[in-house]
C-alpha cells in the first residue's frame, strides 16, 4: 500500500494535481507530553516520536525547505514542545527551525502570511504548533472546518497542498501511527544507528474514531 492509503480523509479545495503544488505546508501538533510531570518538555514516548518524525518526513514526504515552530518562552520554557519536537528533524536534514514570534499573539495570521507564500516552486514547510492553535492556522491556511484537537491526541499530520499564493488548499489528513507502518518510513534511513524506530504509540479514544473534515 503506498502512502495515499495512510489518509485518513481528503478535503479537495482546488484541482490542481500534486505536481502543480507551489508549497506543502505539513501541520503537526508536538509530540508526546506527561501530565503528570507538570513540565514544559516532551515525555520520553514524545521523544521517541520526535526522533521518528525525522525519519517519517523526509522518507514519506520529502526534505523540508523550512521547519517552524510555535514560540517558546526562554524564560520559563513554556510551550517548549513545539520547537523539541522539531529538533531531531533539524539534525537529520540540516534545516534550521525558526521559531515564530508572532505565533504567541495570532495563529490566523500566520496561516495566511504562508497561504500568501505560496510562490516558489515544490517548497515544503514543516510547522510544529500548540494543538489549541491548529484550527486558527488552518484557517488562515484556508481551511475552516479542522476541528478542536483532543487534548491527548498527538497523532495528526496533515497536509496542505497550495497551488498558488492564496488559492484554496487541498487538504490531507494522516494517522502517524499509520505512517510508522508503511514503507516509505520503514526503508527510510533512521536517524539513530539501526534504522527506523517505531514509537510504541496506542491511540487516544478521540483518535480511534474515523477522521471527519
Amino acid at each position: 500500500m503506498g502512502l495515499m492509503a495512510a489518509a485518513a480523509v481528503l478535503v479537495v479545495g482546488t484541482s490542481a494535481s500534486p505536481s502543480a503544488a507551489a508549497m506543502d505546508v505539513i501541520l503537526m501538533r508536538h509530540a508526546d507530553k506527561d501530565v503528570q510531570r507538570g513540565d514544559y518538555n516532551l515525555s520520553p514516548l514524545g521523544f521517541q516520536r520526535a526522533v521518528a518524525l525525522a525519519t517519517l518526513i523526509p522518507a514519506c514526504f520529502g526534505k523540508p525547505d523550512r521547519i517552524i515552530t510555535f514560540v517558546l518562552d526562554p524564560i520559563s520554557s513554556r510551550n517548549a514542545r513545539s520547537y523539541q519536537t522539531a529538533v531531531p528533524l533539524a539534525v537529520a536534514t540540516g534545516v534550521n527551525i525558526r521559531i515564530d514570534e508572532a505565533s504567541r499573539m495570532d495563529s490566523f495570521e500566520q496561516g495566511q502570511r504562508l497561504r500568501r507564500d505560496a510562490s516558489a516552486p515544490n517548497e515544503r514547510v514543516v510547522v510544529f504548533w500548540q494543538h489549541e492553535r491548529m484550527p486558527a492556522l488552518a484557517r488562515g491556511l484556508g481551511w475552516d472546518a479542522m476541528p478542536a484537537v483532543a487534548s491527548d491526541d498527538f497523532d495528526q499530520l496533515i497536509l496542505f497542498r497550495l497551488a498558488a499564493p492564496g488559492a484554496v488548499p487541498q487538504v490531507q489528513r494522516y494517522s502517524q501511527r499509520e505512517l510508522f507502518q508503511r514503507p516509505c518510513y520503514r526503508q527510510g534511513a533512521g536517524l539513530l544507528p539501526g534504522g527506523p524506530i517505531t514509537p510504541p504509540i496506542t491511540p487516544p479514544v478521540a483518535a480511534q474514531r474515523p477522521l471527519q473534515p
